[in-house]
């Protein structure tokens, strides 16, 4: 028993004298200070990467070789970043204009793509360059093209580059058998011919107001809209009071409509910037009722709504 109470001794003595796990002062050096350096480390490396890349984005035309060149799973991208990146430009880069039109032309349309149209983002680009260059081929995609997205993003193009001599096609386009036609080219014959002169744009005044008319009520929404607000034009007016009452709109909106709630609000919001525009006192009563939170959900309406109030006083 003594000789094994002397080994049991021993063997403890040995582990507390020779601990094979105890931490020497190089590896606690490295775990309290090394370690926590280089995590500061890598954190700072990709704070720098990451203000490198927001300081120095890449340009459109390192995008547009995206989608040019780009599978199916790199075109979506390029394509949003490419019309995001030419929105930004203070002054629009037109040398990216002929080869957005060939890619364009050379692009096979897709009646009904499920996820990405790209002619719809090529379109939005033409209009965002504000090149005239491009007027002849995005008046052909509307009577060429099938997709409405796209017949609708080439209609919204020609209106931002504001193109007088387009002016009489876009005013036949007044009469197109889709309703959806009619809708974006009584917008956009507006914003073209507040840049007109002379028997164009007096055409184009008359056209409009044969649209307050128009079966679909997108179409007399959108004639009212355009000549208050591109051309100072009140014909419309009543239309336009009638399009600041939720009730009137919701018994045209389709209830089954999933962004029947944001049309609501965005129809309201272009009534209230067309009223401010025509600086008709006669909106005041209706605009002050917008402006209360009890009657008026939408705070972006109500904000639309005070703002035109604003301007509406301002008048003399």
């Amino acid at each position: 028993m003594t000789e094994d109470r002397e080994l049991q001794k021993q063997i403890a003595e040995e582990a507390q004298v020779d601990n094979p796990t105890a931490a020497t002062p190089v590896v606690r050096a490295f775990q309290f200070f090394l370690v926590p350096l280089l995590i500061v480390g890598a954190c700072v490396l990709v704070y720098t990467v990451l203000n490198w890349v927001v300081a120095n984005p890449r340009s459109a035309g390192a995008w547009l070789d995206d989608v040019k060149d780009g599978g199916p799973n790199t075109r979506p991208h390029a394509a949003l970043q490419l019309v995001q990146a030419l929105r930004r430009m203070d002054k629009p880069d037109r040398s990216l204009t002929p080869d957005i039109l060939a890619l364009f032309r050379n692009t096979p349309e897709e009646p009904n793509p499920k996820e990405f149209n790209l002619h719809r983002y090529l379109a939005t680009c033409m209009g965002y360059l504000r090149d005239p260059a491009a007027c002849d081929l995005l008046l052909d995609a509307v009577g060429k093209y099938k997709n409405p997205e796209t017949r609708a993003a080439a209609l919204d193009a020609l209106g931002t580059i504001k193109e007088p001599r387009t002016l009489p096609a876009l005013v036949k386009l007044l009469d197109d058998s889709e309703g959806l036609v009619r809708k974006y080219a009584a917008f956009n014959v507006g914003a073209v011919a507040e840049k007109a002169g002379g028997d164009d744009r007096t055409t184009a005044v008359e056209a409009l107001r044969k649209k307050l008319s128009d079966p679909v009520s997108d179409v007399t929404w959108n004639a009212a809209f355009s000549l208050a607000f591109f051309l100072g034009d009140g014909t419309g007016t009543d239309i336009l009071k009638r399009m600041l009452d939720r009730q009137y709109l919701g018994e045209r909106i389709s209830r089954n409509d999933p962004q029947r709630e944001l049309l609501e609000s965005r129809a309201m919001f272009t009534a209230c910037n067309a009223a401010a525009r025509l600086k008709d006192k006669s909106f005041l009563p209706i605009l002050q009722g917008i402006t209360d939170i009890r009657k008026e959900r939408d705070p972006d309406v109500r904000f639309a709504a005070n703002q035109a109030i604003n301007q509406i006083q301002e008048t003399k």
